[in-house]
């Protein structure tokens, strides 16, 4: 019987490394994936599990990926999309464009990339995919604005996914921490510090995915804060038409954008 894994990314990260010591605590062979291929093999030998080079960003990569997992007999149960990095810019005038581009590559591309190649493999085993994103999905982030979108369209991506993975078997979630106690905070924490302002921990975060990731909670969306137990986000409705009524739900095979004219 093939061995249960877990892949995580950006698994040389503060997060990455400690969701990695947890499912590994839990039993599953970690594959620790991460463009920084010192530190993922770091990780991989701190928890007993293997490590794959990887730019998430990059489509192709992602063939490696399912190559090393198939190749070793491994069952993947659960896939953590942890990868992400920031800008830390607010003027659209000055943004830096190839910052602005490996952003989206990274945060947003990153997740699209992997569920395309590891969906097939988790709907074997009956598992399910998380993606590491932000209270920065949720709100408007004046000092990094490109950050956020980057966030927000993960959400609206795993909002529109899940139901129709849901079928196939595969649960598909998003964690939405606050501002988290890792190195990703730079110069700014130590004004943070200064204001004394509360911080995620990371084995907090890491908590929730790995939850997530054993489907121990359902929730498609889940927020943490500091001092709180994981929190499902509930989201508003739409408001709908002016009859008063509720706008109903778009069906899932609806086919927008599939109509050719002539």
């Amino acid at each position: 019987m093939n061995r249960a894994a877990a892949l995580v990314t950006g698994g040389a990260g503060d997060i990455g490394r400690e969701a990695a010591r947890q499912l590994a605590g839990h039993g599953l062979h970690v594959v620790v994936a991460d463009i920084d291929r010192n530190g993922a093999r770091e990780t991989a030998a701190q928890v007993g599990g293997t490590s794959v080079p990887l730019d998430v960003g990059d489509p192709y990569a992602w063939r490696c990926v399912v190559d090393h997992i198939t190749g070793q007999g491994l069952s993947l149960s659960a896939a953590l999309f942890n990868a992400g990095v920031a800008l830390g810019e607010a003027d659209v005038v000055t943004l830096d464009l190839s910052s602005y581009r490996r952003a989206w590559s990274v945060n947003v591309d990153g997740v699209v990339f992997g569920l395309r190649a590891l969906v097939p493999l988790l709907q074997s085993a009956r598992g399910h995919a998380v993606v590491t994103s932000s209270l920065a999905g949720l709100t408007a982030v004046p000092f990094d604005p490109v950050y956020a979108m980057t966030k927000h369209a993960i959400i609206g991506l795993v909002r529109g996914y899940a139901p129709t993975l849901r079928d196939r078997g595969v649960g598909l979630h998003a964690v939405c921490p606050g501002l988290v106690d890792t190195a990703m905070l730079g110069a700014a924490r130590e004004e943070l510090d200064r204001l004394e302002f509360p911080l995620v921990r990371v084995p907090d975060v890491a908590a929730a995915l790995v939850g997530c990731a054993l489907g121990a909670d359902p929730s498609e969306v889940v927020v943490v804060q500091p001092g709180r137990a994981p929190l499902p986000y509930q989201f508003p409705g739409v408001p709908g038409g002016r009859t008063g009524t509720p706008m109903p739900a778009l069906p899932s095979l609806l086919p927008i954008g599939t109509h050719r004219s002539g």
